[in-house]
């Protein structure tokens, strides 16, 4: 009954703003948490500009004919969540237009559905409880009394610096172990000044306010650093893993926005000079706390192994099983996947591979340590270098059709140096290796130049080497898994909190 006194219909400009609000606040929740948390990958800019008007176009459509309420973003999210998966399921890949793939059916269905359905819908309950909060709000005339907007100007400035010198302090100096950079704090300071300034204005600090805003504000700089804000700047570039963010930077900024929207908001206006010395003194006290750097980057570490006979593809095709002489080696790998990011700056992966064996024409031998950011001809993604349980081949429009579609453990993508009988044959030449434990091809399969065809003195120009049986498999399932725990609570939480504030506000603006 009380949801169903929940509706309420809003004007045709207000209709706009408030579909506007909804694509932002469900894009931004899709990007932090779905893509930033949960899958950890990249869509590329062309993923979220049309799903932001895909958002926008939903929920603006919705809204004028049903209004606003707990129920229309309940339903609506549902008809948004099945245009999306049908949009990509049949008419666009991901990745355009710099390397487009199609999303399978783990990422699309298994995941996919209830991810972006959540996403859409926390950002639906911000956005409805911000409205609801900012009605109530506009109708308290005693709010506009109270501030000029120079004085939240100056007020969204010196908050934004106090959590800034927390963030330095709890985040870099004691977290992390690193200065990030003026540049670094340069950036922040200019998207939190923005965010303190708007959330005081349309949201306000009383009540929840400004623990909400607390978590929004570090969730929007998590969010930027994942995507578009190094560390180093201005003398070098260096993202930060998704261990980093989510284990050191998130919290760090949480804690600190948390203490300093509340020295800023409930300190401040009593705050004796006594009282600021002696608050003062801990803050001192934290910055003789001595550095220490992360002993390496964190990532997705794999890695698999074979040895003993082997099989080496002869003729025209590479990739021809059926046609092959018998080899005999091994082949170790070891790769960290650092995070699917299309900027090539952001590559972070790591791989090792070295392949000893003897064929019927001479003795070779393969070692890659290089990862390869991008395919050369830009004719499919390579992940960045390393690739997990991704599919591939067959029609997937990524590697060759000549294979069957595979779903391999492992797939490496580098550069690589190849000798023959001790002799340097290729200094650099481009290597795809794929550890598959179940499939139409079980085993590790290396490949090497199957494409341009360019090795000197191999007939045919490539090589391609299969072992039958992988063996010493290690995947980071535990780590994929707490991920995908961490998402899933993310997501949940989120939407539950939201819904509950935007219900309760409700109820308030009814009263």
């Amino acid at each position: 009954m009380a949801l169903a006194q929940d509706t309420v219909r809003l004007s045709i400009r207000d209709t706009a703003k408030f579909g506007l609000l909804v694509g932002l606040s469900g894009i931004f929740i899709d990007a932090v948490i779905a893509h930033g948390l949960f899958w950890e990958n990249d869509p590329y800019w062309t993923y979220w500009i049309t799903k932001s008007f895909l958002i926008a176009t939903v929920f603006i459509a919705g809204t004028a004919f049903f209004g606003i309420g707990i129920v229309q973003g309940l339903a609506l999210t549902v008809v948004h969540t099945a245009i999306l998966e049908i949009y990509y399921e049949f008419l666009s890949p991901i990745g355009l237009p710099q390397e487009p793939q199609w999303l399978d059916d783990n990422h699309l269905y298994a995941t996919g559905i209830p991810a972006h359905y959540l996403a859409i819908l926390a950002g639906y309950f911000i956005a409805l409880w911000i409205w609801r909060r900012a009605a109530r709000r506009t109708d308290d005339r005693a709010v506009d009394q109270q501030a000029s907007p120079a004085a939240l100007a100056i007020s969204s400035l010196v908050a934004t610096a106090i959590i800034l010198l927390l963030s330095g302090i709890v985040t870099h100096a004691l977290l992390l172990g690193q200065f990030p950079g003026i540049t670094y704090f340069v950036q922040h300071l200019l998207i939190g000044f923005v965010f303190v300034y708007l959330w005081s204005a349309y949201v306000g600090m009383g009540g929840a306010g400004w623990i909400v805003g607390a978590l929004m504000l570090s969730l929007v700089w998590t969010c930027y650093g994942i995507y578009l804000g190094p560390t180093g700047l201005p003398e070098k570039v260096v993202y930060l893993t998704h261990h980093q963010h989510w284990s050191r930077v998130f919290p760090g900024d949480f804690v600190s926005a948390l203490a300093g929207l509340f020295i800023a908001v409930r300190l401040i206006p009593r705050l004796t000079p006594r009282l600021a010395v002696n608050a003062a003194v801990p803050l001192l006290a934290l910055l003789l706390v001595p550095d220490g750097a992360e002993a390496k980057p964190r990532g997705l570490h794999a890695g698999a192994s074979a040895s003993g006979p082997a099989h080496r593809v002869t003729g025209p095709n590479p990739v021809d099983l059926a046609s092959v002489q018998p080899a005999n080696g091994s082949i170790r790998i070891r790769v960290v996947e650092g995070g699917n990011r299309w900027s090539h700056v952001q590559a972070r992966d790591w791989v090792e591979l070295v392949a000893d064996f003897t064929a019927a024409d001479g003795r070779y031998r393969v070692v890659v340590d290089r990862p390869m950011p991008r395919h050369p001809l830009g004719s499919y993604t390579t992940w960045n270098g390393v690739a997990l349980n991704h599919e591939m081949h067959g029609e997937t429009g990524i590697g060759t059709a000549k294979l069957p579609l595979m779903n391999p453990d492992i797939s490496l993508y580098g550069w690589g140096k190849v000798w023959r009988n001790g002799r340097l044959i290729s200094p650099m030449a481009p290597v795809h290796a794929m550890v598959s434990s179940k499939g139409p091809m079980p085993g590790i399969m290396l490949e090497v130049d199957t494409e341009e065809r360019l090795l000197a003195g191999i007939p045919g120009g490539y090589l391609t080497v299969h072992w039958p049986v992988a063996a010493d498999l290690t995947m980071p399932r535990a780590t994929l898994r707490n991920v995908q725990i961490l998402g899933w609570v993310f997501l949940i939480g989120l939407t539950l909190l939201f819904g509950w504030l935007a219900y309760r506000e409700g109820r308030r603006v009814r009263d």
